[in-house]
């Protein structure tokens, strides 16, 4: 198949997703909605689980690359670290709120990319990001930047505890919310909070 066939593909395969859910399409359907016959789609993707997989690495690569173009728009370490957390805001707020459950549930491999992502790319970008903000004085001078990148990735997968947080009940994106802005407020120096209000005035 033509790699840009194939893109447009993914492409629609993961507005399904997000659309109806990681949980609720079923693999007749997915090959339906992308004009395949359910041989076709087998042949292509292998199965649902295995699209997920592709969808998934591909949204991860993207959110790398909005990143990059984020922080090319902002000055600071303190800025950055706010933008981070106003996009993942919008990432939360685009997707159906049981993805994350039953991709960890069901789909291991998938759930596998995500914390694989976690681990070897925000942890260290988090790190970096407040080092460097600690060393400009806009984050507390007492701080461990490792350690509270520990926490601020401690704290997602506390936003993804269905049992304290139930997503038919509170949406994941106002949990975020609610525990992330005055965490990253507490953080920040006088100086860091004046560089950041229009940022958290945003959120």
């Amino acid at each position: 198949m033509q790699e840009t066939i194939l893109h447009q593909l993914l492409d629609r395969a993961n507005a399904l997703f997000r659309q109806v859910g990681v949980g609720l399409i079923h693999e007749e359907q997915l090959a339906a909605a992308l004009d395949c016959s359910p041989a076709a789609f087998r042949e292509q993707f292998g199965s649902k689980a295995e699209l997920l997989h592709t969808v998934t690495q591909r949204n991860l690569l993207r959110q790398r690359q909005e990143h990059t173009e984020l922080f090319a728009n902002l000055a600071t370490p303190a800025e950055c670290l706010v933008g981070l957390l106003r996009h993942s805001l919008h990432e939360l707020r685009t997707a159906p709120h049981h993805d994350y459950h039953v991709m960890r549930e069901r789909y291991p491999d998938s759930w596998n990319l995500v914390q694989d992502h976690l681990h070897h790319y925000s942890r260290p970008q988090l790190t970096r990001l407040l080092a460097d903000g600690i060393q400009q004085g806009q984050f507390r001078a007492d701080l461990n930047p490792a350690f509270i990148a520990h926490i601020i990735l401690a704290q997602f997968g506390l936003v993804l505890n269905e049992q304290l947080f139930p997503p038919d009940e509170i949406s994941q994106a106002d949990t975020y919310r609610n525990i992330f802005a005055p965490y990253v407020r507490g953080l920040c120096t006088i100086a860091g909070l004046r560089l950041v209000a229009a940022h958290f005035d945003r959120l």
